[in-house]
C-alpha cells in the first residue's frame, strides 16, 4: 500500500425504475497506480527507454478490497457484493433487492479492507420510490 490512505470519497444509491435493482455508485481516492506491463513505442533517442517498475514477487497487492451492501433499517445485510483488489476510481455496481419494501428506510454501505483492517466505511440512507 502507498504512503497515501485509500478512502471512499461518495457513494450514491441510485434506486432503478423497478425497485429492485439498486445502483450504488463509488468514488475511491488514493489507490495506488495499477501497474502495466504494456510499453508504448519510445522515441528516438540515444537514452534506453524507461519501463514501469514491476511489483515484487509475492508481495501483498498494495490494492483495498472493497464490500459493497445493503442494509434494512435494522441493520441487517440483504444484499452484498465483495470486490477483491479494487483499483478503479468510479465504480457503479448493481444489487438486487429480492423482496423490496416502498416503506422500508434502506443504508447502502461502502466499505474498504486492507488487510484486515478497516480503512473507511461510508453509509448512505436511502427509499424506494413510491408507487402511484
Amino acid at each position: 500500500m502507498t504512503d497515501l490512505k485509500p478512502r471512499i470519497s461518495s457513494l450514491q444509491p441510485v434506486v432503478l425504475e423497478d425497485n429492485r435493482r439498486i445502483t450504488l455508485e463509488l468514488v475511491v481516492e488514493g489507490l495506488p497506480e495499477p501497474f502495466s506491463n504494456i510499453m508504448f513505442m519510445p522515441e528516438v533517442s540515444d537514452s534506453p527507454p524507461s519501463q514501469p517498475q514491476k511489483p515484487v514477487p509475492n508481495a501483498p497487492s498494495p490494492y483495498p478490497n472493497i464490500e459493497l451492501s445493503i442494509l434494512n433499517s435494522r441493520r441487517e445485510q440483504i444484499a452484498d457484493l465483495f470486490i477483491v483488489e479494487h483499483k478503479e476510481r468510479d465504480l457503479a455496481l448493481t444489487l438486487h433487492l429480492s423482496s423490496p419494501d416502498s416503506q422500508e428506510q434502506y443504508i447502502a454501505r461502502a466499505e474498504m479492507i486492507y488487510q484486515d483492517q478497516t480503512l473507511d466505511v461510508v453509509e448512505v440512507p436511502f427509499t424506494l420510490r413510491q408507487s402511484d
